[in-house]
């Protein structure tokens, strides 16, 4: 606005434009302040979500480092089982049958 409509102006039009104008103030202010708790509150989730993705990296590599010592034990199992025959001694008693007993698996004398 220019000055020589502000000289023009009543003072009660005046006082209407600073009363205006402190209203857009205030408003202003409001929607300043939720606009930085909303950025705020982005930081700390953009923030989180780092921490997980760093977190799921980490897990990433227990998992990888334990299926590499489940492959190093089944290697060391199968070196150091001796080879079987494929047919079962007398005194081995297959699951089946123990289950069909009622008292459990025979006792061995």
């Amino acid at each position: 606005m220019d000055s020589k409509r502000l000289r023009k102006s009543s003072r009660q039009e005046l006082l209407e434009m600073l009363l205006d104008a402190t209203e857009e103030n205030e408003r202003l202010r409001r929607e300043n302040e939720e606009l930085r708790k909303e950025i705020e509150s982005r930081r700390l989730v953009c923030q989180n979500t780092g921490s997980l993705a760093e977190a799921a990296l980490k897990l990433s590599g227990i998992f990888e480092a334990a299926d590499e010592a489940l492959k190093i034990y089944q290697a060391n199992l199968e070196q150091s089982e001796p080879p079987t025959d494929q047919s079962p001694s007398e005194d081995t008693v297959s699951v089946s049958e123990a289950e069909d007993t009622p008292d459990g698996p025979p006792d061995k004398q």
